[in-house]
């Protein structure tokens, strides 16, 4: 299997070479105008910038159809291959009228490169889903949308520029001319780039009809009636409409400000490159924020954003500093704009119909254009508008649509948000995605560990998650909002039935749902056992069950580490998430138990890959035990009181009695002697690390075996900072200055080869429920980091080694281990 990153390297050639060949178009675009300015005056300037816009977007109408039918009938690499070749034979063309001084042959030569680009699109844009999957659709479309612009407004900066610089030595048609061989030369580059480009499979192998030739707006009707497709298709078309309209703008712009016929090229290559760097911003981050995902949130942003750095374009003047700043602000907003927007497109359609899809939003998109040029040519010749005020007609119609999208796409766009500061202060690493349902419904069953799940869920999964929540929770009125807004179903075991059955239709209807079978947030830090609800829904919905696990959860701010919610500073920044996926579950074969073992499995995978090797956990143990020397450690029943630094020290421990002196050489073994690898109380703390245990100020150590004994000391204190005093019985208890604070005796479970397995911990309350963390006759709640089967009526345990059988215990139906004959 090919892992993600070696996917997305395998588009890497075809990036560069589109770039190049969006370069190449845009190169010869922008030479044209200011070649005709050189020799016919700048009236005449506009006009054949206006011809080139209308050649550039001309053949995306008249063989968009069938384009789209040659990229689902051939090999899409073959299809990409061949149009980068024709752009050789194209730039001849052009080359030949600028030898015999020709404009209108380097015109249709012009038209011809703007051909192959029309069979090149939805061929290079199909390819990627084929190439890379899902799961890194979002990025590779951003890669690619920032590339073909950058290599857009790069060939329009370095087109203008060029002419301008070889003009003065070489006349109009000289530098014409020497500008082509450039772009012959990066023509040929960019098809060798493309070699590596990996082939896929033919997914449809529809014949040639003759209808595909005059069917022109076929496809486009079919787009614009799904409902699905229509405003993502229409959006992307906007985008780039908007561009093409701009662009003409500030090459009229150009002209107003500049005196003399040399100079307007440079000017506005120059705002061309600011643009690109703006864009190429946009779509890194875009791509960033939509990784692994496809985020639409991001549209209505970009659009606002694309609104006021417009009116800022209008209001500066044209050669101030705020002006240029505004140029890269829009290209900026325009990425985050487009980029989601076309992702959505790419994924949203069915690989045999992703071709003609792509050609029939092309289509649209070059409509757009030719509508929007209308527009100039008419404010220009039939009013004498200048380019100013052009801009100022444009930004009433897209702060309507800024508005208007906004409201469509709220939530999503409040989703977008809080990822984005998300990402800023946690940092989510993601397991298993890849047994994640494209398409269809599907139940994802979590534990759940804070009031921050469902973000941690949302931001994980691609797909648009909706929730299932208690109806206590709705009686906060921020929380109600939230559930409104985020369309979540809430449930009481005493309440009605329609919020299950509103469930069932949507998992129907191929929409995730997010469960958390525990009933609530553990306030304990374990998983504590399923409720049936998620089995039943899962079965009257047919969907599978998603088990899901979010480690490292607990410590966040919003966790009850620390015996609170919220009231507490962040443990690191920026904080570590993990959630892990596993394999769909049957709904028909799955019982509340299996889940939660699967849940826990996952749980036990995520453990291991945070404590590393026996080395790490050696050397983490190393510098834990040595974090602090201050205080007193242990004090004995007889008065005898060592300090951590005494502790500490080279042969100290000769002057002490057993125990002691036993520990300190085991301690001091450990400090000095790197090979020695010492593992079982690094991962005894790591767990212990994940439950209430540790907050609660005044414990007992039982006394026990001497299993027990050793996994508590001398670790326990050493790794916590509490000190210790023992009583009249041998047991041992933090020392406290607070004896007001009832003592919690800890009782449980502990094997040679898995250290701790399970202990009595606090219970934890709130105003309207209880959970228990002991129980009497039990061995108490296994701890985090295991999983179990049952094998013959056995327990066995899954922990840092081989499966360990535990012939003494049993699990009772709320999650604690029995002592068996209990």
């Amino acid at each position: 299997m090919i892992c993600q990153k070696d996917k997305f390297g395998r588009i890497v050639p075809l990036l560069l070479a589109q770039t190049l060949g969006a370069f190449n178009d845009n190169a010869v675009k922008a030479f044209l105008p200011v070649l005709a300015a050189f020799y016919f005056g700048k009236e005449s300037m506009d006009q054949i910038n206006q011809w080139a816009s209308l050649l550039l977007i001309l053949p995306f109408i008249l063989f968009a159809p069938l384009a789209g039918w040659v990229s689902d009938r051939f090999s899409k690499r073959r299809v990409i291959g061949v149009s980068l070749f024709s752009q050789l034979l194209a730039l001849a063309v052009i080359l030949l009228g600028i030898s015999f001084q020709s404009l209108l042959c380097a015109l249709i030569g012009f038209f011809l490169l703007s051909t192959q680009s029309t069979f090149l699109s939805p061929a290079k844009k199909g390819i990627l889903k084929e190439i890379v999957g899902y799961e890194k659709l979002g990025k590779a479309v951003g890669w690619m949308e920032m590339l073909s612009v950058v290599g857009i407004l790069a060939g329009a900066f370095t087109g203008a520029v060029l002419f301008d610089q070889f003009v003065g030595s070489l006349s109009g048609w000289g530098a014409a001319q020497q500008i082509v061989w450039i772009i012959l030369a990066l023509a040929l580059l960019s098809w060798l780039v493309n070699l590596p480009t990996p082939a896929t499979g033919l997914i449809h192998k529809a014949p040639f009809r003759i209808n595909l030739l005059f069917g022109h707006f076929h496809d486009l009707r079919n787009l614009l009636r799904n409902n699905r497709l229509r405003w993502a298709a229409l959006g992307d078309a906007c985008f780039w409409s908007v561009g093409g309209f701009f662009y003409l703008v500030l090459v009229r712009l150009s002209g107003e400000v500049t005196e003399g016929n040399v100079g307007m090229g440079s000017l506005y290559g120059y705002w061309f490159l600011l643009l690109g760097v703006g864009i190429m911003a946009g779509a890194l981050f875009a791509a960033y924020l939509n990784k692994g995902r496809v985020e639409v949130g991001l549209s209505p942003l970009g659009l606002l954003g694309m609104t006021f750095s417009l009116a800022g374009v209008y209001f500066f003047p044209a050669l101030g500093r705020m002006f240029e700043v505004c140029c890269a602000s829009l290209g900026f907003f325009g990425a985050l704009f487009f980029v989601p927007l076309n992702g959505y497109l790419q994924d949203q359609v069915e690989p045999k119909e992703r071709g003609r899809v792509l050609a029939a939003s092309n289509l649209l998109t070059q409509l757009g254009g030719v509508l929007l040029i209308g527009v100039h040519i008419w404010l220009v010749n039939g009013f004498g508008a200048g380019a100013k005020l052009e801009i100022l007609i444009l930004l009433f119609p897209l702060g309507l649509m800024a508005v208007l999208v906004g409201t469509f796409l709220f939530e999503d766009l409040l989703r977008s948000f809080f990822h984005m500061i998300l990402r800023i202060f946690y940092r989510i690493e993601i397991r298993g995605m890849q047994n994640f349902p494209e398409r269809g419904g599907a139940l994802i069953v979590s534990n759940h560990l804070s009031y921050a799940d469902p973000v941690f869920i949302g931001a994980a999964f691609p797909r648009k998650v909706r929730y299932l929540a208690h109806k206590e929770l709705s009686k906060s009125r921020l929380m109600k909002a939230v559930f409104r807004l985020t369309d979540t179903l809430t449930v009481s075991s005493s309440g009605p039935l329609a919020s299950v059955k509103q469930s069932i239709k949507r998992l129907g209807e191929g929409r995730p749902l997010c469960l958390f079978a525990e009933g609530g947030i553990s306030r304990i830090g374990v998983t504590l056992s399923f409720m049936r609800g998620s089995i039943l829904l899962a079965k009257s919905a047919k969907a599978p069950i998603i088990p899901t696990f979010l480690d490292r959860v607990w410590g966040s701010i919003y966790s009850n580490k620390g015996g609170c919610f919220f009231k507490k500073t962040p443990e690191s920044f920026p904080y570590r998430v993990s959630v892990y996926v596993g394999h769909p579950i049957d709904p028909e074969q799955a019982t509340p138990e299996s889940v939660r073992q699967a849940v826990l499995q996952l749980g036990r995978e995520s453990f291991h890959q945070r404590l590393g090797n026996a080395e790490e956990m050696s050397q983490n143990l190393r510098k834990q035990i040595l974090r602090s020397t201050k205080g007193i450690l242990l004090k004995d029943r007889n008065g005898c009181v060592i300090s951590r630094s005494h502790f500490l020290e080279k042969n100290y421990s000769r002057e002490f009695s057993e125990p002691f002196g036993k520990w300190m050489q085991l301690v001091q073994d450990v400090i000095n002697q790197p090979e020695e690898f010492v593992i079982l109380p690094w991962v005894n703390w790591m767990r212990l690390k994940q439950t209430n245990l540790i907050d609660h100020p005044k414990l007992r150590i039982c006394m026990g075996d001497q299993t027990w004994m050793e996994q508590w000391f001398p670790w326990f204190p050493l790794l916590s900072g509490f000190g210790f005093e023992q009583n009249e019985d041998g047991s041992w208890q933090t020392i406290t200055r607070d004896e007001g604070v009832e003592c919690h005796l800890v009782d449980g479970l502990a094997t040679s080869q898995n250290g701790l397995v399970a202990l009595q911990l606090p219970d934890e309350s709130d105003a309207q429920t209880a959970q228990q963390g002991n129980r009497k006759g039990t061995w108490g709640r296994m701890l985090p980091g295991y999983s179990y089967y049952i094998k013959d009526g056995e327990f066995v345990l899954n922990g840092i080694k081989e499966p360990e059988n535990l012939p003494q215990v049993s699990l009772d139906k709320d999650g604690f281990l029995n002592k068996k004959g209990n």
